[in-house]
């Protein structure tokens, strides 16, 4: 057993759109907080900070994700 579950057809779609999503949020942050000047803290660190690690560890979670869904090479080759 190699650690990977058995996936459905819409579960690859969501680890598809979890993708999309980790790009948007990635590529496309909130401007305003790096035009504001202020540092409003989120749990005691700057909101953009906050942001960054947030969105990092939404793309590792996808990641690991998409890894636990992908067959294994001998579920792809039956």
């Amino acid at each position: 057993m190699s650690g990977h579950i058995a996936t459905a057809p819409s579960l690859r779609r969501l680890v598809i759109a979890w993708f999309a999503l980790d790009a948007v949020l990635a590529l496309a942050p909130p401007l305003y907080w790096t035009m504001d000047g202020k540092t409003t803290p989120v749990l005691g660190i700057p909101a953009a900070l906050f942001y960054f690690l947030a969105v990092g560890l939404c793309i590792t979670a996808s990641l690991i994700v998409a890894w636990l869904v992908e067959p294994s090479d001998e579920e792809a080759a039956a």
